[in-house]
């Protein structure tokens, strides 16, 4: 059984929402407009977590979807995908999605992924790739 996915513009607390995250991502010194800044601070955080014992760490989720907004703005502002927000029976959450909306990025999704596993230096890669997948061969 697939889950339902419906895909609609942004509404203004989507907007704030995301303003908000890129604010935060700039404040952190994350240039938006460069891949390898996105991706340093991606590794940085990896690295300064796993330097602290276990029972010290702090919940990663907000530092992770600050570093998930700043990587999807990249991938909106270099390729097709535009910010909407989508949903299932899950509840809803920003997400990229391709000029027809059948196409559904959530930018969290590889980030959370790629934490689960502690990598470090893919998200350069994986921005490249994903690019060149959705606009094609120049």
């Amino acid at each position: 059984m697939t889950t339902e996915i419906t895909v609609r513009p942004l509404d203004r607390s989507a907007q704030r929402a995301l303003v908000g995250w890129l604010g935060d991502a700039r404040a952190a010194g994350i240039d938006i407009d460069d891949v390898e800044s996105i991706g340093s601070a991606y590794d940085a955080y990896v690295n300064e977590v796993l330097l602290m014992p276990a029972d010290q760490r702090p919940d990663p989720t907000p530092k992770l979807t600050m570093i998930a907004m700043a990587m999807g703005e990249h991938l909106q502002r270099n390729s097709s995908l535009q910010w909407r927000i989508a949903g299932d029976a899950k509840g809803t959450d920003l997400a990229l999605a391709s000029a027809d909306d059948l196409g559904v990025l959530y930018p969290i999704d590889p980030i959370a992924q790629a934490w689960s596993q502690r990598q470090r230096g893919w998200l350069p890669v994986f921005v490249r790739e994903l690019m060149r997948s959705i606009e094609g061969p120049a």
